[in-house]
């Protein structure tokens, strides 16, 4: 049949097989599926886990590409007051997650309630 990227991330998911690995002191470190089209003119799309522990992950698709900007979910903010910048530093605290990375705190929260 015919393999989609869903597919490879599932069987990655999968513990009971023995792919993804959370046990006697091994966890699988990460994963990613790679989208390889046959038109060369259309960019590779690899999705990465970039956490451990597959089954609990969100893939998160990244391109590679001359030229590419970075989008501004993926940046830290940045902040007038920069409690890292004033002295005496760190005196405060903010939140420097970027967009991406909440939601995919919000995705594994969801993940977690479903099971």
């Amino acid at each position: 049949g015919h393999i989609t990227a869903e597919t490879l991330m599932s069987i990655l998911r999968d513990k009971d097989s023995g792919i993804c690995v959370d046990a006697e002191g091994f966890r699988t470190a990460g994963s990613m599926v790679s989208v390889l089209p046959r038109d060369p003119a259309l960019p590779c799309v690899h999705f990465f886990t970039a956490t451990p522990d597959p089954s609990r992950s969100v893939f998160k698709p990244f391109v590679f590409v001359a030229g590419i900007k970075p989008v501004p979910q993926v940046r830290s903010p940045t902040f007038l007051q920069d409690p890292a910048k004033q002295i005496p530093r760190f005196q405060s605290s903010v939140d420097r997650r970027h967009e991406l990375y909440r939601r995919h705190q919000a995705a594994l929260e969801l993940m977690e309630r479903d099971r």
